[in-house]
């Protein structure tokens, strides 16, 4: 049996799943609120998002200057601001390595001022390599812990957020036997941060990764 932390959407994956005869338990152990915002006055000349869900809280309310850049932490946030009729200056390639993200952004950006539409349980990996006065952080959406009881044990864990992960153990416990993905080193580190090793980690945080270390463990059992 195989657990993710988040709704399945993604076409060949599921059929992945189906053809392989996995049971899943797609089921997000957190949820997102709005939270009342005011677009920021001050001049930015970049703005960067790390999710879908950041880009989407953020465009609810505000509009994006024509002369500001779009940064993206991954391909799948800059498909969805493109659908929204952006074009993206910045994406970065392997979204799961934040740290690598941060100095490739660090140099696209310069030293200009760059604004942080993100939730309230935000890492903040993408500032870390700019200086204080670059920073516009916006806070736009809430994030709530919703955790859910499972009944049975998932024999595959694949954790999708620190957040997701801090859910997960108010109700339930990572044995031994249980292999654990992590979506990327910030996951990887929080779990770590709670004595949990992870058996792999996605660079890409892509699905795609995701299958293909689900086929390496099939062929290894």
């Amino acid at each position: 049996m195989l657990f993710v932390s988040k709704k399945v959407t993604q076409p060949e994956f599921l059929a992945y799943v189906n053809a392989a005869e996995i049971n899943m338990i797609d089921t997000s152990m957190i949820s997102f609120e709005a939270v009342p915002i005011e677009c920021p006055e001050s001049k930015y000349e970049v703005v960067f998002f790390t999710s879908p869900r950041s880009a989407q809280f953020f465009l609810n309310s505000c509009e994006i200057p024509h002369e500001v850049e779009i940064a993206t932490i991954g391909k799948v946030t800059s498909d969805f601001v493109e659908t929204k009729g952006y074009s993206i200056a910045f994406t970065g390639v392997t979204s799961g390595i934040p740290s690598i993200v941060s100095e490739e952004f660090k140099a696209f950006v310069g030293e200009r001022k760059v604004l942080f539409p993100q939730s309230n349980y935000s890492q903040r990996s993408m500032q870390a390599s700019l200086d204080t006065h670059q920073i516009i952080d916006l806070v736009v959406y809430k994030t709530v812990l919703t955790p859910i009881k499972l009944i049975a044990q998932p024999s595959i864990l694949v954790f999708t957020s620190p957040t997701n992960v801090e859910s997960f153990l108010q109700l339930n416990e990572v044995s031994e036997s249980q292999k654990v993905i992590a979506w990327g080193k910030t996951t990887e580190a929080f779990l770590s941060k709670n004595g949990i090793k992870s058996d792999f980690t996605l660079k890409y945080s892509s699905f795609e990764e995701l299958q293909k270390i689900l086929v390496q463990l099939k062929a290894n059992q």
